[in-house]
Order: C-alpha cells, then sequence, then structure tokens
C-alpha cells in the first residue's frame, strides 16, 4: 500500500511508485483552529520518508458549534495539507501504527474515533493537548487530566515541566506517559516578528493601536468568562479613544452560546455583529491567531490559553477577573503575575490608558520568563514530537 492521502474527501488513493512505509501515522482534525496544536507535526512527520502520514478529517459534535465540513475543507486546502474524510476509511483496513489526538473529548468525535475504539486498532496513541493549563476548578481538572484520551494516551506531549506536574496531581494514571517536548503550538510564535500579517487586517487596522480582547464563551454557572459583566462597558471604552481599535477575537463557542442560553437569537446575533462592525470594531475569526498576536500592541483576555500564550510576545496583557468564577490553575495563578488585572471597567480604562508607558526594557522583563511555562521555545516542539513517535514505533 501506498501514500493514503487525498484531497476533497475522495478515498485513498494507491500510488505504486512509492516507497513502501514503515509505518502509518493518522492525525485526527476537527477544527480549524485546532490545527495550529499539530500543524509542525505534520509538516516535521511529512518530511518523514520511512512514514505515511495521513490527516483524516473528522466532525466536531459540540452543542455550542456549528461545524462546517466546507470551511474545515477549505482551511487544509489553503495550506495545503492533504486529507481524507472519516468515512472514507475502515480503521482495521487502513493499518495504521500509531494516532494523533487533537481534542481529548470522545463525545466529539464520531463513535468509531472513539479512543478506546481507536486503541485496540494501533500500536502508539498520541495526544497533544488542545489548549493550555489556564483555568481553575474541578470541572477544568477533569476535562484536561481526566478524559479517556489523556488517561489512557501512549504519549502526551507538553510544554513544560509544570505542566507535567499538573498531570502527576491530576491525572489518574499519573505522568509516567507526559512528555516534555514543548507544546507545537507555539512553534509559530518563536519568530513572530517575521510573520506576515493578513494585508487586509493590517489595512483596517490603519495608524491606530489594535488592542486584542480575547473572550471565554463559558458564561453559564459563574466560570471563566466576563463578557456578561464588562462587554458592553469595553466596547464603550473603545468608542471614545480614537487611538486605540478593539480587535475582538471571540472564542469560537462564543457565538452559539449566546443563542443557546436565549440571550441571542439567529437574528439578533447577526444585528449584534454588524453593529460591532458599524462601531469599527473588527472581529478576528481567522484561523491562525497568529495575525492577531502579531497585528496587537496588547491583550486583554479572559481566563483561557491564550493568557499564557501571549505571554511569548512580551506586550502588556490585562486579565479579566470573573469574581464569581472558577479562577485559576496554579499554572494560571503563576502566568497572571505577569500581567495587569481588572475586576471593573476603570481597572480596563487605567490600563488602556498607559500603554503608552510600557517599554522595551518591560517586554523584556515579559519575554525572560517564558522558559518557566515553555521549554526549548525555539519552534522546533513538532519536531521533536515526531522524533518521539519515530523512536516509540522503532523507526
Amino acid at each position: 500500500m501506498s501514500d493514503m492521502t487525498s484531497r476533497k474527501g475522495e478515498p485513498p488513493v494507491l500510488r505504486p511508485d512509492s516507497v513502501e512505509p514503515r509505518a502509518r501515522i493518522a492525525i485526527l482534525h476537527q477544527a480549524a483552529f485546532s490545527w495550529v496544536n499539530v500543524g509542525s507535526v505534520w509538516a516535521a512527520l511529512r518530511r518523514e520518508p520511512a512514514i505515511e502520514t495521513t490527516v483524516v478529517l473528522l466532525p466536531l459534535f459540540h452543542t455550542n458549534l456549528d461545524w462546517n465540513r466546507r470551511d474545515a475543507e477549505c482551511h487544509l486546502d489553503a495550506l495545503g495539507v492533504p486529507y481524507v474524510y472519516w468515512e472514507d476509511i475502515d480503521l482495521d483496513a487502513a493499518h495504521f501504527d500509531a494516532v494523533l489526538f487533537t481534542s481529548p473529548y470522545d463525545q466529539s468525535r464520531p463513535s468509531p474515533y472513539r479512543f478506546l475504539e481507536v486503541q485496540k486498532r494501533v500500536r502508539f496513541t498520541a495526544y497533544v493537548p488542545y489548549g493550555l493549563e489556564v483555568g481553575g476548578g474541578d470541572i477544568s481538572l477533569t476535562y484536561q487530566f481526566d478524559q479517556p484520551t489523556v488517561r489512557h494516551a501512549s504519549a502526551v506531549y507538553v510544554r513544560s515541566e509544570g505542566a507535567k506536574a499538573m498531570f502527576a496531581r491530576y491525572c489518574p494514571t499519573g505522568d509516567k506517559h507526559v512528555v516534555v517536548s514543548g507544546h507545537p503550538r507555539m512553534d509559530g510564535l518563536a519568530n513572530l516578528e517575521e510573520f506576515q500579517i493578513d494585508p487586509e487586517l493590517v489595512e483596517r487596522i490603519g495608524s491606530r493601536r489594535a488592542v486584542l480582547w480575547n473572550v471565554h464563551f463559558s458564561l453559564e454557572g459563574d466560570r471563566w468568562s466576563t463578557f456578561d459583566l464588562l462587554g458592553m462597558d469595553i466596547f464603550a471604552a473603545f468608542a471614545k479613544r480614537e487611538d486605540l481599535v478593539l480587535l475582538f477575537r471571540p472564542h469560537p463557542l462564543l457565538w452559539r452560546k449566546l443563542v443557546n442560553l436565549g440571550l441571542l437569537d439567529d437574528k439578533e446575533l447577526v444585528e449584534l455583529r454588524r453593529e460591532l462592525a458599524a462601531r469599527g470594531v473588527i472581529i478576528d475569526e481567522r484561523p491562525d491567531h497568529r495575525h492577531a498576536f502579531a497585528a496587537s500592541c496588547a491583550m486583554i483576555s479572559d481566563v483561557g490559553s491564550f493568557l499564557m500564550e501571549y505571554l511569548a510576545t512580551g506586550k502588556p496583557m490585562l486579565y479579566l477577573v470573573n469574581p464569581y468564577g472558577l479562577g485559576l490553575s496554579e499554572e494560571g495563578e503563576a502566568v497572571v503575575r505577569h500581567c495587569d488585572r481588572a475586576e471593573n471597567i476603570a481597572d480596563v480604562e487605567y490600563f488602556l490608558d498607559e500603554l503608552g508607558a510600557y517599554t522595551a526594557e518591560d517586554m523584556q522583563r515579559c519575554k525572560a520568563v517564558i522558559g518557566q511555562f515553555f521549554a526549548d521555545f525555539d519552534g522546533s516542539s513538532g519536531r521533536r514530537v515526531a522524533e518521539h513517535i519515530k523512536v516509540a514505533l522503532g523507526i
């Protein structure tokens, strides 16, 4: 059998002229916004002549997401990533040696691709965490450390020794299967200064300074989002500051959550987006968040991965505190020591007004702690993951 790759969902194509691989690896891909977690792993594996790497495109089942197959296709096509559809593969006949998961949640995948079903059919299972370990509370610990994929994967590849220590504390199976490789999602930030920002975004920002606003979707149950507490005031704060522009990057699940909670209907949601655009708010929903990271001069954020990830830019950060929420993990608490905090709109406005006082020395002090949260921040985490998988498979 030869290279099992295809675009547009066609069945795998046999190529008799290709070299018989020594190992076949599948990457289970569900959403455009999660490709950043495995893109550099895929690139490293594709450079290995002894390995046949197949990206399997699966739906992402979630009550707060309207998953669209065409959007997922267009994203992979734009990146030049070949793929096959999950329903076009017989897992028993595919003879994969290893499978790399991009989500820990079995309920988000079609039943044949749930962890224990896949584990029966391969020698090696791997998982790259879909997010960084920032949120606190028991429910967060369950989401991050007590899913079948996390408990039983042959290897989980993490960003740092601090992340590995959290597995030792919270994962029922401990941390013996956890590998400190650095997180592949950080590879694209190692040289962010060289990243080519979307010209359309650059044009819309113009001469103003863009401030990124990262909003979590967890409005119910007093978890992490501050959108219902501070949202309208934040929009108003930017409306009266002509030198700033708000780069609004909502969590991918936020819009549908607003509808599911009955806060808006579909028509009102469309109207909200139009109103924000009319106010000059830039809504950024690009799959690649590096555009927003590179184009912004600062970030304000709910609890979430970006609180830790944006640290790598060295730019100022403001942590939006939900006083009724679940707060931060121990790693999250360590991160926000390097952020300003806001519990009300006055704190937010003070942060915005003081942005001009942030110096190059402040940026260097922030960057000096990157190693505490990201091991070997050198753009090569994906390669290290690929190398570990190769060794595990005896290649």
